[in-house]
């Protein structure tokens, strides 16, 4: 995959409304350069104004959901494998993304600073999972208590003492004890 294909892609399909795009290899750069796909992501979100799902896969820095934050505006559901740089991208996906129900983000460095920076960005969001990203249990507490509508399920398969091994909140009905550990 490269940038240019995504551009391409970008300039003749602007009324795309989902666009996903799986590679064998999720860090991989753009085949030509050997630069993030940020651009060509960028331009996906810039030209497809309807798009209301969106998948990202290939190396992907902050710059890319900064675009997603500016551009993306109809977004519904975004889906994050082994992309961004900090806690900054996370940031820009949620200030920008009024209209996002579902985040599903994998493999990221997102953590508690992203996740509470500002509760009320959730208000419109439905569905968060976080598997693999920097989060702790204190601040996925608070993330819970402040949005009890929101279903969110936090996993870390290699989590210790102070990281989340799973934890789910289900809408309305508070902690799930039984899967939370």
């Amino acid at each position: 995959m490269t940038n240019a294909a995504l551009i391409t892609v970008a300039k003749n399909c602007p009324n795309l409304v989902c666009f996903i795009l799986n590679t064998e290899n999720p860090k991989l750069p753009d085949a030509m350069t050997n630069q993030p796909l940020d651009e060509g992501f960028g331009a996906i979100v810039q030209s497809c104004k309807g798009l209301k799902r969106l998948r990202l896969s290939g190396l992907l820095t902050d710059q890319v959901f900064l675009y997603i934050g500016m551009y993306a505006e109809q977004l519904k559901i975004l889906t994050i494998h082994f992309a961004g740089d900090s806690d900054d991208g996370m940031l820009y996906v949620l200030n920008g993304c009024k209209k996002l129900k579902k985040l599903d983000i994998m493999n990221s460095p997102f953590g508690n600073a992203a996740l509470l920076a500002d509760v009320r960005k959730y208000e419109a969001m439905r569905s968060l999972c976080m598997l693999s990203c920097q989060v702790t249990l204190g601040p996925c507490r608070a993330l819970a208590q402040e949005m009890p509508t929101l279903n969110v399920e936090i996993i870390n398969p290699h989590g210790n003492d102070d990281k989340i091994k799973k934890m789910v909140l289900v809408s309305h009905t508070g902690w799930d004890e039984e899967r939370c550990t």
